[in-house]
């Protein structure tokens, strides 16, 4: 199933807008929904060339994305935890 990605689509599926913030590393507004499960999602809604309002998730375009999405933050911790792991000798 794709992603919803217009206001009416998020509302038929189920999410809920909660309020809108500024995300500080990007500097750019962004509009929070409670999703079904009843988690934040971050959004980023821009304009088509056709006039349609479109969204996407904001950690798709956000300068620090492990802000906003916990799968994110988990593999950084991953993989900064075996950043001072040596090289394997032999």
């Amino acid at each position: 199933m794709p992603f919803p990605n217009t206001r009416e689509a998020l509302k038929d599926n189920g999410y809920s807008y909660d309020h809108s913030k500024t995300c500080v590393p990007c500097g750019v507004t962004i509009e929070m929904w409670k999703t079904p499960k009843g988690n934040m999602m971050p959004l980023d809604f821009r304009q088509t060339e056709a006039g349609q309002e479109v969204c996407e998730p904001h950690f798709a375009s956000c300068k620090k994305p492990e802000l906003y999405s916990r799968k994110l933050r988990e593999k950084k911790a991953r993989n900064e935890s075996h950043e001072d792991v040596g090289p394997i000798a032999p």
